[in-house]
């Protein structure tokens, strides 16, 4: 594209409609042309945002994790919103196909936009449209998953024969497995009825019940980790340091966490690698350290495993240490770290405080 069809083609862009041909020239001047390969990764979510970018040639794709949130097609612009908030990247930007791009740095962007408020209420308009199409997405996904969880809480209805047999068949009354089956259940239940509640913006109090943190862990032990298919088999060893007293907190809620938190060590393992789940209390406080002897957590990954929808996994989701964190912290007023050594394992502790 010559000097004279990027002038013309910049004058198609509301930013750029109440520029006359002098200041559109100057710009130019103060722009920068990228060359972006197919695939090529522009930046990414969390990096510093110093210049936002107009799409000159080709298809530029904007995602988070696996999640593609929006495709940027030429005579577009992105990465105005970094610069207006003084934030890092909100999200990442590759090439779909060989790409073309002009990069206006921040200080231009001033010289140029901030002090042009037509050009503020172009960019104010197609905020706005990015908004509302987002929001009618967004809309319709937590439609379709409300449907989902409905019908779903409607198949679980055949697990009701597992009372019945336990009740009818010979030799199954008090059958662990069977109370285990049973138990998970009535926790998909509860779990469907929260999410529901929630579509209909109904606010649930989460049980709360005095029991015992080293029984629930022995449970989960015995029953649900042994069959797992990720998590069986491996060496899982529950270690309780003193006598802990019982006292108040969500069973259902902990047996996520704790789920979540042996699923990832499990994954980060070797087959036969060890898993240790210790117990001890510290001041007025029960703490449990979930330690495997995996790969580790590199570094460069960090700072963002709470961050939502981010995985290293190519079949994850993004979700689970979200859901722990949100589950210590929110309902137990509780704290969820970590410690990682690469090539030697990861350690996640969890701060209970026995008054919730």
């Amino acid at each position: 594209m010559n000097q004279t069809e990027l002038l013309q083609f910049l004058g198609t862009i509301d930013l750029f409609h109440f520029f006359s041909r002098k200041e559109l020239e100057a710009f130019l001047e103060k722009a920068t042309e990228v060359q972006l390969a197919k695939a090529g990764v522009l930046f990414h979510e969390g990096d510093p945002g110093q210049e936002m970018y107009i799409v000159l040639r080709g298809m530029i794709k904007v995602f988070r994790g696996s999640r593609v949130i929006d495709i940027i097609k030429p005579g577009d612009y992105f990465g105005e919103m970094a610069i207006i908030e003084n934030q890092p990247r909100s999200a990442s930007v590759a090439a779909l196909e060989d790409a073309v791009l002009l990069q206006v740095p921040l200080a231009v962007f001033h010289e140029y936009f901030s002090r042009q408020p037509r050009s503020l209420v172009a960019m104010m308009r197609t905020l706005s449209k990015r908004v509302r199409r987002d929001l009618e997405i967004l809309g319709h996904e937590y439609e379709q998953i409300n449907i989902m969880v409905h019908d779903m809480k409607n198949l679980l209805t055949p697990f009701h024969l597992l009372e019945v047999m336990e009740r009818t068949v010979p030799g199954l009354a008090g059958n662990r497995y069977l109370a285990c089956m049973v138990k998970a259940r009535g926790d998909l239940l509860i779990l469907m009825e929260n999410a529901l509640a929630q579509a209909k913006r109904l606010h649930i109090e989460t049980p709360i019940h005095t029991d015992s943190l080293d029984k629930l862990l022995v449970d989960l032990q015995e029953s649900s980790w042994g069959v797992h298919p990720d998590i069986g088999g491996r060496g899982i060893q529950v270690e309780v340091i003193g006598s802990l007293p019982e006292f108040a907190f969500s069973s259902l809620g902990l047996c996520r966490v704790f789920s979540n938190l042996v699923l990832n060590a499990a994954q980060a393992s070797e087959a036969k690698g060890r898993i240790t789940i210790a117990l001890s209390q510290e001041g007025d406080a029960a703490v449990v350290k979930v330690i495997d002897q995996g790969h580790g957590i590199p570094e460069e990954v960090r700072e963002k495993i709470f961050q939502p929808h981010f995985t290293t996994k190519a079949a994850g989701n993004g979700i689970g240490l979200i859901s722990c964190k949100q589950i210590i912290e929110e309902t137990h007023r509780g704290s969820l770290t970590f410690e990682t050594t690469p090539g030697q394992g990861t350690t996640f502790t969890i701060r209970i405080p026995f008054s919730v």
